[in-house]
């Protein structure tokens, strides 16, 4: 009887092989249990019912990265802005996506970092572009280069001096950078210029600056330089800055009297109000010290208004379609309408170059 058994299902095999009907599980139907066995007892149609085999064993290898090339960051810093102690952060990856943005006076660097991330790449940056370092307030996402002199000597009848070396036309930048996180997970980065040029010579050399409206094609240069620090072949950031300009427009601002108070009436988008605002202040060397975007405030540092170093509130108001921006003191002392004007003319003063003839 197995014998029969057996040949029966090889004859089933054989003659199933010459058709064009495949095999089923019925024609092999009551051949023996252990057909079960194959597919499974606990096989059900409810896939909830159905039981999990065991986890994969990650290789020992694999199982602990090793961060051994990780960049050195700040983990706790002091009043001053200094470091105190270094954690580990991960390397930047080989390739960040990064775009120049423009938008009215504001053109800024948006990058695929964190800034806890980043912050390194930009101190290193400036190292190479031949600037030192002189404010580096990570917390604050705030850094500042030191001056630096471009200076051409020239020969001429008449000398400013006796000395043939005082005959030149001198000027000096610096840098000011400002990193503001974005909920997407990106970074802006924002760069103002900031020029002096000589306006006099006096006795024993001494040359007496004046400021000199900041060189927005520097700060576009720059913005060039650093997306090919980070990678960027040059061609695609000059696409990139290219691109950028389609967007730019000119803007209407007033400066008023809201009910004795002076302000600045621009009617933008908030996201747009809050660059311009935050670069202009950077541009004017009102210096931005903190800033609160849910509360649309800045804080700025400044010995421009009062002849002594004094902390101000700018303050972004919504009034129905459009946007106040106030000035006020940081102890709720009330601040003179004279003082007020000036920061505000300071702001505008930056936009200039994008002001509305009307």
């Amino acid at each position: 009887m197995f014998y029969r058994l057996i040949f029966l299902f090889l004859s089933i095999v054989v003659f199933s092989g010459c058709s064009d009907k495949p095999i089923t599980i019925d024609d092999i139907t009551g051949l023996g249990s252990d057909i079960a066995e194959v597919f499974g007892k606990d096989d059900s149609d409810n896939y909830g019912d159905s039981k999990s085999i065991a986890m994969l064993e990650i290789p020992p290898s694999l199982d602990n990265p090793n961060f051994s090339d990780s960049l050195k960051v700040p983990k706790s810093i002091n009043l001053k802005g200094e470091i105190e102690s270094l954690s580990d952060a991960p390397v930047l990856p080989s390739y960040i996506d990064m775009t120049i943005m423009k938008q009215g006076i504001a053109r800024w660097l948006e990058i695929q970092s964190d800034p806890v991330s980043l912050w390194p790449y930009l101190n290193q940056f400036w190292i190479s572009q031949g600037f030192d370092v002189t404010v580096n307030e990570p917390i604050n996402g705030i850094l500042e280069t030191e001056w630096k002199k471009n200076q051409i000597n020239f020969k001429s009848e008449g000398k400013l001096l006796d000395g043939e070396d005082f005959n030149y036309n001198s000027s000096k930048e610096k840098f000011r950078i400002r990193v503001e996180r974005q909920p997407n997970g990106y970074t802006n980065v924002y760069i103002s210029n900031h020029i002096l040029e000589a306006d006099d010579v006096v006795s024993e050399g001494k040359i007496i600056w004046k400021k000199r409206e900041s060189d927005l094609s520097r700060e576009a240069e720059m913005l060039v330089r650093m997306m090919e620090y980070f990678g960027t072949n040059r061609v695609v950031a000059m696409e990139s800055l290219n691109e950028s300009k389609k967007y730019d427009k000119k803007v209407s601002i007033d400066l008023i009297d809201f009910y004795g108070v002076p302000a600045i009436l621009i009617e933008e988008s908030f996201s747009k109000m809050w660059r311009e605002i935050g670069l202009s202040l950077d541009r004017s060397g009102l210096v931005v010290t903190d800033q609160n975007r849910d509360k649309a405030i800045y804080i700025i540092s400044t010995n421009q208004i009062s002849n002594k170093e004094t902390s101000y509130e700018i303050k972004l108001t919504k009034r129905k379609d459009k946007y106040i921006i106030t000035a006020h003191k940081l102890n709720k002392s009330k601040i003179s309408n004279k003082d007020a004007r000036k920061i505000l003319k300071h702001i505008i003063y930056a936009y200039s170059s994008n002001i509305a003839k009307n």
